[in-house]
């Protein structure tokens, strides 16, 4: 039995033009007059006589190869391999009950909704289980993880009409898909398009749902609405989410999916969601003795920057967009070194801001909505500074270089594009949803390295809904409110402490602590640590 795997990217793997073939030339098998490197096509390795030194790893130009160690033999749990030396993934998440998936980016998470869909053949068959899901041919529905107005033409309305069965009217008023009839599909914003995506696959026919991070866009009111929704629905569904607390609060329980991005991923068991989780962020699972990260990981404590001056200043304003507005009606003051989180109903304006101040500004901008193109990678990656070296290692971004745009995952084009804008030699920077498909780790990265941006003396400006990584991340909170789709209007800013309280009085939110871990985890509305928490003024334990 192998005890590595040996993966190369036949895209990125250029025999002809890596000067000499060095992964062969310099192999110490090889030396040794045996074949395990040879050279086709394309390189291949025999992972049978290969002794996982990574000499070929450090002498490829290309970064198209990778040589795993495994820490014990899994060949019996193999679902699907891409061919000799590429992805593999061990163990599959099955959609039973309200199941969650937890893991990290590149690890395999598509492979399994491709497989579970059936766009992929299953070529192995790990447990009774999975061999019984696939003898009875199930119709699966994928709420897919990228969504995009590109291909919607028309009003709301006539969409919708297409969608109109007996589960239509209850997706509806949980989404309040109303309020959004009348406008044209290209005019959405990121949480009211979410929106319709969902509407079209949970109203679809099917036998199991695929939900790939569903609360994405969505604001808090939402996220609670969809959650208790899906509660009340009796369907078998998989729910791809890294929003821990939300995960949580809706899963009964959860596979944890763990490996070498890009090499291979295994599929846990599944286990109570709680305990799921935690295994998760420990790094260790208990049960199967396995440990496949040396630290746990977890968001760490900044002190606060010193605000020495201001950097600039918002004016009052009024910006009109088709049928809304919105008013900024105070002159607002932003200092250099700090954080500063955007949040506010969905339709309430927090893109429009956003807009708004990057076109008065000087400031570079990532939007909600990311672009594809056949770009390659390698020409947006331009290491100017530490900061830039320090945020490409962090994220991985190196090993992309030789990828078009389309090619990358949407956790990758993510990364991509935060560094397009952190790139550029700004004081100012404003990042539209940018935790949207990072998983946990990717996430606790950017919170690090958007410090170390605003410690440098640029101001930052973050309009997201994960609520653990605004806790961590920001230092204040700029609150907007109005009437979702017809006015809005910038409260102010707060600090952080009476944002929050601001922010999750509004939404009627609390949340205490998880006792291992420390994350944090939403109450049940109207639960006695709910009405404590609101009682005291707290909302958060």
């Amino acid at each position: 039995m192998n005890t590595r795997i040996a993966v190369i990217d036949r895209n990125l793997c250029s025999p002809e033009n890596c000067g000499g073939q060095p992964c062969a030339k310099f192999c110490p098998v090889n030396r040794m007059g045996e074949e395990c490197v040879t050279i086709e096509k394309t390189a291949k390795i025999s992972e049978s006589l290969c002794t996982g030194c990574g000499i070929c790893v450090k002498k490829c130009p290309f970064h198209a190869i990778n040589i795993i160690n495994l820490a014990s033999p899994i060949q019996e749990k193999l679902v699907y391999n891409y061919g000799e030396n590429s992805f593999s993934l061990y163990g599959l998440a099955l959609p039973k009950g309200r199941v969650g998936i937890i893991g990290d980016n590149g690890c395999g998470k598509t492979t399994n909704v491709r497989l579970v869909e059936g766009r992929l053949k299953i070529q192995g068959f790990p447990s009774v289980e999975v061999k019984e899901f696939f003898g009875k041919n199930l119709k699966i529905v994928v709420k897919p993880q990228e969504i995009s107005a590109q291909n919607l033409k028309g009003k709301v309305g006539s969409i919708v009409e297409k969608m109109k069965n007996e589960s239509y009217e209850g997706i509806s008023e949980a989404l309040d898909l109303k309020y959004i009839l009348e406008k044209d599909a290209s005019t959405l914003s990121g949480g009211e398009l979410q929106k319709l995506y969902l509407a079209a696959a949970i109203t679809a026919e099917s036998d199991a749902l695929i939900l790939d991070e569903p609360f994405a866009f969505l604001d808090y009111a939402y996220r609670i609405k969809l959650t208790e929704y899906l509660k009340k629905i009796e369907k078998n569904m998989l729910i791809i989410e890294h929003d821990l607390s939300l995960l949580s609060y809706l899963c009964e329980s959860v596979y944890i999916l763990y490996g070498a991005p890009g090499a291979y991923g295994v599929v846990s068991n599944t286990y109570p969601t709680e305990r799921g989780i935690n295994m998760f962020l420990n790094g260790f699972i208990n049960p199967e003795n396995v440990r496949f990260r040396d630290e746990p990981i977890k968001y760490k404590k900044y002190a606060v920057e010193q605000e020495v001056s201001k950097n600039f200043i918002i004016k009052p304003f009024s910006e009109k967009l088709e049928g809304f507005e919105l008013i900024n009606e105070e002159k607002i003051e932003v200092d250099k070194g700090v954080v500063i989180g955007i949040a506010g109903k969905n339709g309430i304006g927090k893109s429009t801001l956003c807009r708004h101040l990057n076109n008065i500004l000087d400031s570079s901008m990532k939007n909600q909505i990311l672009p594809r193109s056949d770009e390659i990678v390698g020409d947006f990656i331009k290491i100017a500074n530490s900061f830039d070296e320090s945020f490409v290692k962090a994220m991985n971004l190196k090993n992309l270089e030789f990828y078009s745009v389309n090619q990358i995952s949407g956790g990758e084009l993510q990364k991509l594009e935060i560094f397009k804008c952190l790139n550029k030699q700004k004081t100012i920077y404003i990042l539209d949803e940018p935790t949207n498909m990072l998983d946990v780790n990717g996430r606790i990265i950017l919170s690090k390295m958007l410090r170390e941006k605003a410690s440098e003396g640029a101001s930052i400006l973050i309009v997201d809904h994960d609520l653990e990584f605004l806790l961590n991340t920001v230092d204040k909170l700029m609150i907007l409110d109005g009437t979702p789709g017809v006015r809005g209007s910038v409260k102010g800013i707060y600090e952080k402490e009476e944002g929050i309280k601001r922010l999750l009085s509004a939404f009627e939110l609390t949340y205490r602590r998880d006792e291992e871990t420390n994350r944090i985890k939403l109450n049940k509305k109207g639960s006695v640590k709910d009405v404590e928490l609101k009682k005291s003024g707290k909302y958060i334990e």
